[in-house]
């Protein structure tokens, strides 16, 4: 009868003791494992991932990894619906104007003939109209960047004239025949005055 009230008294003691003792041994383990028990991680890579360590480690040319990563990814959404698309970081910055509705830049819509830019379009009040562009003046260099004879795509040129707002954009231009120099400071352009393929 002694011994059955020392273990009623004792027991839930015990009890108490192995529950801290066990808390405080899960807190160690996750904190040492940044969160994660070690116990439960799996530390299997995925095929793709190594071959990307391989190629950092021991390939002897030099090589840009996001951009392999970048066409993998691309090849992994092709292989679903067609729906699924992947946007490079490039590419959303300019999804992301698109879908705000405006844009950064010299507010101009162009065209390539020959090789060479050439002005379309100028945004009334924009800020190449106010700098003076006009509908068939040729674009040939930005900021001492030549962007004629080039070959240049619609994207790349977009780049040379677009830009944060409040930033020069010098252009080297063709008007009747005759080199001039102006120089537009970038402004918002709202993407419903233009059509965006060919804005700048």
């Amino acid at each position: 009868m002694m011994g059955n009230k020392k273990l009623q008294i004792w027991l839930p003691l015990i009890f108490s003791l192995v529950m801290i003792a066990g808390m405080m041994l899960g807190y160690r383990l996750g904190s040492q494992g940044g969160g994660k028990s070690k116990f439960f991680s799996s530390n299997k890579r995925s095929s793709l991932q190594e071959a990307l360590d391989l190629i950092k480690l021991k390939y002897v040319d030099s090589v840009r990894i996001d951009s392999l990563e970048g066409r993998a990814i691309q090849e992994m959404m092709n292989e679903l619906d067609p729906h699924s698309v992947y946007l490079p970081p490039v590419d959303l910055k300019e999804a992301n104007e698109d879908l705000a509705g405006n844009f950064q830049g010299i507010g101009v819509e162009f065209n390539i003939f020959s090789d060479t830019v050439n002005v379309v379009y100028v945004i009334p009040g924009g800020p190449s109209d106010k700098a003076g562009l006009l509908i068939g003046d040729k674009i040939l260099k930005v900021n001492d960047s030549s962007i004629a004879g080039r070959k240049l795509k619609v994207d790349d040129i977009k780049k040379y004239i677009r830009g944060p707002r409040g930033s020069k954009a010098n252009l080297q231009i063709i008007r009747a025949g005759a080199v001039k120099m102006l120089s537009v400071t970038r402004g918002t352009i709202p993407v419903s005055s233009v059509d965006a393929t060919y804005a700048g």
